[in-house]
């Protein structure tokens, strides 16, 4: 949906500044395959992770309605939630079910997977507590959702055993424990169902949604403490005896938080006081490969819905990691800031690889992902091994464009996506106090279908673009503004593209006097780990003389 350039402009008072860099921006996918190893083994045996990657998605529907889904690119259907009644699994209507099993005709090759719990979900620390009752609830699910066909297994979303969750749920210090003898109670009751129905115990699975680092309630009533999976999770067990860990690399950024924050960052950022080293996609995947969790075992998360916001008490860094008074987004699409009218600013931050609406006129922070960011972090999954994507959640996706953008890199013969735009700067020579009236960027495509565009100035204002055809898919974006003080600003140009997915952010610069070598070339993904922390977060002006 949005084809951005990012640069720094320096406004000397009766000079003027020249741009620098001329950025491609290409295919941000590539990457080496994944080598992943197939299916489940027996009771409290390690589990070998599947034969291909997973492309998940989560639907929090009673019935669920597939009809705006692209469901040919879900490998795994999470259909979400069963609950914990009286120690047993809460049923579905027969509608639910019915829906269900027509959709596995349409798509034969899925697994569907009935998620139990979710966030304030109580039960669980009862039902696992002993023996009797683990299996009683085990055999509750599955005479709900296997006997009838509509389920291949089923994921555990606890939140959270020993503490960090809400606490009318109900703790035990057993709860660790309890956890890993609830999963082998799984695995031996579907076990025991696959061999009485000629079935092969790769036709069943056990998952888990895990948590990365964050903010959460203490256990004590305490709200932004430091929430401790170690404390919950027996990470090692689970590693081997579960066929997939679903990390929820997402709700970092909540009401939870001491300070406002990004919701799901890929990487550590430097103004990040709050003290959570973990609280990272990259941190958080570290954590758990350093507790023994295979790296083909862990399915990255990310989450869909724009939701996650804060209202701030001052302005600084663009509202990012400041004191907050409120919670909640206020917007529920990006096109909105694209409005005339609005005050909503849109932002890339090069070191979380997100982009982000800041409102300096209501002083609030709203953090989200795109097409391209999560394409970025399903780049990442592969780069690493991972077992591959899963959404929380399916119906916040934009045109399908964000399930394509986390499919792609696993299942590309399925994704038809146009080939990256190329975009590049114009030479701008701002000054102090003059009107600016020219060409801001150029964008080359595949389609030569119309384009509208509007570019933030960097200072806190932004107005429409006038956009031009030059023929060939190639578009002449221009506008007009003057800088009422000299300094440096951050320029983005975002075009509107009728399909997301082909949506692109790079970073430029311009400066007054000479650039350094940071400066200079692509800014695309880098094809390793070690050199993953990319160029543009070192992209400044080299020091006047």
């Amino acid at each position: 949906m949005k084809e951005s350039i990012l640069r720094k402009l320096r406004i000397p008072r009766f000079a003027t500044a020249a741009l620098v860099a001329v950025l491609t921006a290409g295919t941000v996918f590539a990457g080496a395959p994944s080598a992943l190893a197939s299916g489940p083994a027996e009771v409290g045996e390690t589990v070998p992770a599947p034969s291909s990657p997973m492309v998940g998605g989560y639907l929090l529907q009673g019935t669920p309605n597939f009809s705006t889904i692209q469901m040919d690119l879900v490998t795994h259907f999470y259909w979400a939630f069963s609950t914990i009644s009286n120690g047993k699994c809460t049923t579905a209507s027969q509608a639910g079910i019915n829906a269900v099993l027509a959709q596995r005709q349409k798509t034969p090759n899925l697994k569907v997977i009935r998620s139990i719990g979710g966030w304030g979900a109580g039960g669980f620390s009862d039902a696992a507590s002993t023996d009797a009752k683990r299996k009683a609830f085990v055999a509750s699910c599955i005479s709900a959702f296997v006997d009838n066909g509509a389920v291949d297994g089923f994921d555990i979303d606890w939140e959270f055993p020993v503490s960090g969750g809400l606490n009318y749920i109900g703790y035990s210090p057993d709860d660790r424990e309890n956890v890993n003898l609830l999963v082998n109670e799984f695995r031996a009751q579907l076990n025991a169902y696959a061999d009485a129905h000629g079935r092969s115990h790769r036709d069943f699975l056990v998952t888990a949604a895990l948590p990365a680092g964050r903010w959460q309630d203490s256990g004590d009533n305490v709200h932004g403490a430091p929430y401790d999976v170690l404390k919950s999770f027996d990470l090692a067990t689970l590693g081997r005896t579960l066929d997939t860990i679903n990390l929820m690399t997402y709700d970092m950024g909540t009401g939870y938080s001491p300070i406002s924050m990004f919701n799901q960052p890929l990487y550590n950022h430097p103004l990040d006081t709050s003290g959570d080293q973990y609280n990272s996609i990259d941190a958080a995947v570290k954590l758990y490969k350093s507790q023994g969790v295979p790296a083909n075992k862990i399915t990255l998360g990310a989450e869909f819905t724009l939701k996650r916001g804060f209202l701030v008490t001052d302005g600084q860094n663009n509202g990012l990691y400041r004191p907050w008074t409120a919670t909640g987004c206020g917007q529920s699409t990006m096109a909105n800031a694209l409005k005339p009218n609005s005050t909503v600013l849109i932002n890339w931050d090069p070191y979380v690889y997100s982009p982000y609406l800041w409102d300096p006129a209501a002083l609030r922070l709203c953090s989200f992902e795109d097409a391209q960011s999560l394409g970025i972090r399903a780049k990442y999954a592969k780069d690493h091994r991972l077992n591959g994507m899963f959404t929380w959640e399916l119906t916040g996706d934009a045109q399908n464009s964000q399930l394509r953008a986390i499919a792609l890199p696993f299942e590309p013969e399925k994704v038809v996506a146009a080939p990256a735009p190329t975009v590049r700067g114009a030479l701008i020579r701002p000054v102090k106090g003059t009107t600016f009236t020219g060409e801001v960027a150029r964008v080359t495509r595949s389609s030569a279908a119309s384009l509208t565009a509007e570019i933030n100035w960097g200072d806190n204002t932004h107005s429409a673009a006038v956009v031009r055809a030059l023929g060939h898919g190639t578009f002449s974006i221009t506008g007009t503004h003057t800088y009422a003080e000299p300094g440096d600003y951050t320029l983005t140009v975002a075009t509107v593209d009728p399909d997301p997915i082909n949506s692109r952010m790079v970073n430029a610069i311009a400066c007054s006097g000479p650039a350094n070598d940071h400066a200079k070339g692509h800014l695309l993904p880098a094809p390793n780990e070690k050199s993953a922390q990319w160029a543009d977060r070192h992209l400044r002006c080299a020091p006047q003389r």
